[in-house]
């Protein structure tokens, strides 16, 4: 029991022995029935001539006014704004239908109108969940009134607003015709936005010399996509402090972070779609939550409280702006405060290939209707981008593989079998001479690595792709299964998508091309083996991962084995790349035979000359210390 409480307690007793004392009872008249005395009713509270409460029995009478007065004490003029139960009030825009139910003013639930989940329901961003909250907290001539307490009154029992008109629902709670306290809605007829603000009129007396008001915000996002997995992995709590948006890390453990800074909004963030509070001045303050529940239809619970202060006047008004609608980064951006940040592009060297994607993605929509046909040709066009280092990439292998096959390499083969790095020594000195570079078929492929590691970012976030089909793929953003296992497989999962296989078996196809081109020789030939676990391991991770990057991977695995056969069978010649080394060695060597100084050693020889000095001191090393000759070894040290 709080100080408050304890006060009134002490201030009815008071008026209830001053009353007796002042006001004794009347003696009743004489009454000729006949009655026990312990059959009368007995009762605390002073008799009373009002027909209504006579209808009452005496303990009913006892507890309720009892509760009322403890009640109107510790709330005060609000009080009587506690009573009555909430009424739903329904707003229709072109994307959004937003219940709010009167009873603390908020947003009850609130459904996409062009948006279905994964099983054809209507998408909610906020469901109907009765831990839900949104309400805030102030004091009232030291008392703590709390919105969700208050039974507001709604301007409208109903709302549809369209295109480029605007509406406005106000749910006010009255304490008398000059001191109110209003929650007012704003909407336009197009776009995902809503403008909330809190108003208060006529309550500076009440309200202090420095305000505050606590804000509280818990939602439970719910399960809307086929994988819940993959909507973990893809949610979380984001926030703007300053210039700079912060992100919480999806974890399966609960997460919590102090905003000690001013705060200009907070977003939940799904995996396609994102509820956001932002505030016109910066909140002083705040925390933030976020935790998985076991519930597998919740995908995250997140929480955020936050503390405002307001400086005390007749008229208080601070104004916020809510979205609820898809992660779209054109859509995000246009708003100018940095929303599009929270989007996962992937890290930072590779995030502006994702811009980009995106607005080739809405350029080619506008032509284009089917988001698979739209992939095929972003892939085809990366490949093409991509051509002449795929070129380059090609033909320094193509050099290695015909040189390693001359009689010259052979015989060095045979030469070093049992040491294998004087024979790669003796190789990068022939490599040299010809202008042939080791590394010349790996950095052309290594700059084409972006562009797979930004869309494997892209993809599973896009909410572009989301229930866009391409032959048997229902959706593109999530996985294609073909086949539901009755069990499931360690990492695998229980389905096959077939997208997945068709990229595991391209990527095993260019590996063995690639191969082809590589001499098998001393390292090589170990790391051909290596590099066919790609194909297994693209299999086992992607398996559950959105059909469209395996669809991409496909498509560009599938352009790069066209482009390697063509340049293999109609652009570069053997014989001709053979020749063309002949020359350069003869060329290199009639310089040096005319006073040209030869060619510096590059850093890879180098650190293979010294990698090699080492490895013959340590054999010197190990045959000294093995030997019986004890003077042998004291050389040695």
């Amino acid at each position: 029991m709080d100080k408050n409480s304890i006060t009134g307690i002490i201030l009815i007793a008071l008026l209830m022995v001053g009353y007796f004392y002042f006001f004794p009872p009347t003696p009743p008249p004489p009454d000729n029935t006949a009655k026990s005395v312990t059959e009368q009713p007995s009762s605390p509270l002073p008799q009373t001539n009002s027909p209504e409460l006579s209808k009452v029995s005496s303990p009913e009478l006892t507890d309720s006014t009892y509760e009322d007065s403890i009640n109107r004490i510790k709330f005060g003029d609000f009080y009587d704004l506690m009573k009555g139960e909430g009424e739903i009030v329904t707003v229709t825009t072109d994307e959004l239908t937003v219940n709010f139910n009167t009873k603390g003013g908020v947003i009850e639930s609130a459904y996409l109108n062009n948006h279905r989940t994964f099983d054809s329901l209507p998408l909610p961003i906020v469901i109907p969940h009765p831990n839900n909250e949104f309400f805030f907290d102030f004091p009232y001539f030291n008392r703590p009134i709390s919105t969700k307490d208050l039974v507001f009154s709604p301007s409208s029992a109903k709302l549809e607003v369209h295109g480029a008109d605007s509406a406005t629902l106000i749910l006010r709670a009255s304490l008398d015709q000059n001191r109110y306290l209003d929650q007012i809605y704003s909407f336009t007829g197009e776009g995902f936005a809503l403008g909330y603000d809190i108003e208060m009129r006529g309550m500076k007396e009440g309200l202090g010399s420095a305000p505050t008001y606590d804000l509280h915000w818990k939602s439970h996002l719910p399960k809307t996509e086929l994988a819940i997995k993959n909507m973990r992995q893809k949610t979380s709590v984001a926030y703007r402090i300053g210039n700079d948006v912060e992100k919480m890390t999806p974890s399966d453990e609960k997460e919590e972070e102090r905003l000690e800074a001013s705060v200009k909004w907070v977003s939940f963030k799904g995996q396609f779609f994102s509820h956001i509070l932002m505030a016109e001045e910066p909140l002083d303050k705040g925390n933030v939550e976020m935790r998985t529940p076991k519930n597998e239809k919740i995908v995250r619970v997140m929480e955020a409280d936050l503390i405002k202060r307001f400086d005390p006047s007749d008229h208080v008004r601070d104004s916020y702006m809510m979205y609820l609608g898809p992660n779209s980064y054109s859509i995000l951006n246009e708003y100018d405060e940095k929303f599009e940040d929270q989007l996962d592009l992937g890290w930072s060297f590779v995030a502006w290939i994702n811009v980009a994607t995106t607005y080739i993605f809405e350029f080619l929509e506008t032509y284009i209707s089917n988001y698979g046909i739209i992939i095929i040709i972003l892939s085809i066009f990366i490949r093409m981008l991509m051509f002449p280092l795929s070129y380059k990439s090609y033909v320094s292998m193509a050099k290695m593989r015909v040189l390693n096959a001359t009689p010259e390499m052979k015989e060095l083969d045979a030469k070093y079998k049992d040491d294998a790095q004087k024979l790669q020594m003796a190789k990068m000195s022939i490599y040299k001479e010809m202008g042939v570079s080791m590394f010349g078929g790996c950095l052309p492929m290594l700059l084409s690595y972006p562009f797979l590691i930004a869309l494997f970012f892209f993809f599973p976030q896009s909410v572009e792709l989301r229930q866009q089909s391409f032959l048997w793929a229902n959706d593109l953003s999530t996985y294609d299964s073909i086949l539901n296992l009755p069990f499931t497989i360690p990492l695998y999962g229980d389905h096959i998508s077939l997208f997945t296989m068709l990229m595991a078996l391209s990527t095993f196809v260019y590996t063995y091309y690639q191969q082809q081109s590589q001499p098998a020789t001393g390292a090589n030939a170990q790391m051909k083996y290596i590099a066919y676990f790609m194909p297994i391991f693209l299999l086992v991770f992607l398996n559950s991962y959105a059909s469209g990057l395996s669809l991409y991977y496909f498509m560009s695995n599938l352009i790069q084995i066209i482009q390697t056969t063509v340049i293999r069978k109609f652009i570069v010649n053997d014989e001709k790349l053979l020749k063309e080394m002949r020359d350069t060695q003869k060329n290199l060597k009639k310089k040096g035979g005319k006073g040209g100084s030869k060619k510096p050693k590059g850093r890879i020889e180098k650190w293979m000359e010294k990698q090699q000095k080492k490895q013959q001191e340590t054999l010197k090393q190990k045959k000294a210390s093995n030997s019986p000759n004890r003077r042998g070894r004291r050389n040695v040290k």
